[in-house]
């Protein structure tokens, strides 16, 4: 059971960051939409978390999750993420796809074996652009991406090495 969090307590999660012209394009995005997110956090795809933290967040509090990962850069073999179509959780969340391959569970799964179960009952592997908009800004968002390359493209902007 998560306890209740305090002011200062915080998250940690693992996940791919684009980089480059792609993150700025995903970054406008998000940020004429939702700037508040996009504040928050630069365009992610978690493949591992959220972990949740008690406590004041300092790199001595992670460094077995560091350790961990550090000695899974071996076992993870290079993969790519590949972006394309908007969908939404809801009328709540949009977000862009990201295509389940054999490379991208098997990664999921490396990293939830070694870090522990996280809050995902069901994984799905998105980008987020966009969350807590109420429902006629979410509608109309969803409009407008899906009349964009976002909607049809296919995207390959991660390479993990």
């Amino acid at each position: 059971m998560i306890p209740f969090l305090q002011r200062g307590d915080y998250r940690i999660f693992v996940g791919a960051f684009p980089t480059g012209e792609l993150a700025d394009e995903i970054q406008a995005v998000r940020t004429r939409y939702d700037a508040k997110t996009a504040r928050i956090t630069p365009p992610h795809v978690t493949l591992a978390g959220t972990y949740w933290r008690v406590g004041e967040a300092v790199l001595g509090s992670e460094t077995a999750v560091i350790d961990q990962l550090h000695a899974l850069c071996g076992q993870i073999r290079p993969f790519s993420l590949i972006l394309g179509g908007i969908r939404t959780f809801g009328w709540r969340v949009a977000y862009l796809d990201v295509e389940p391959t054999k490379e991208l569970r098997t990664v999921r799964r490396t990293l939830v074996q070694s870090l522990g179960q996280d809050k995902h009952r069901q994984f799905n592997a998105h980008l987020t652009l966009a969350m807590r908009l109420n429902k006629d800004a979410m509608q109309t968002m969803v409009a407008e991406m899906q009349q964009t390359e976002w909607e049809n493209g296919r995207f390959v902007y991660f390479d993990w090495t």
